[in-house]
């Protein structure tokens, strides 16, 4: 179950299964057998690492939202009657991924 989420969100931020890996620094083979379920009991240190490349949440990871709305639809119900302009939104979201960005970049 786990791996068919995975494989769900990666392809859904476009990223092939070696850019995840690397972002996620875990190695390929690893990730395929999450994706493919001949491991299904990955620790929590790797699903979170797991979960950061792809900008989720390791509960956004585990249990799905409902399949009909994802993150941007719920943010555009949310703001729809706050007349925010879209150029705002889209603005917020580059600030957002570009703290994300440092984030990374910043050792531990």
């Amino acid at each position: 179950m786990i791996g068919v989420r995975i494989k769900q969100l990666r392809e859904q931020k476009g990223y092939s299964l070696t850019k995840l890996a690397k972002e996620a620094q875990i190695s390929k083979s690893y990730l395929s057998n999450l994706e493919r379920q001949t491991n299904t009991n990955p620790s929590l240190s790797v699903l979170s690492k797991i979960a950061t490349a792809l900008d989720v949440t390791t509960n956004e990871l585990i249990e799905p939202s409902s399949p009909k709305e994802d993150g941007h639809e719920s943010l555009v119900k949310e703001t729809s009657h706050k007349k925010i302009r879209k150029a705002d939104l889209l603005e917020f979201q580059q600030f957002m991924q570009s703290r994300k960005q440092q984030k990374r970049n910043t050792p531990d």
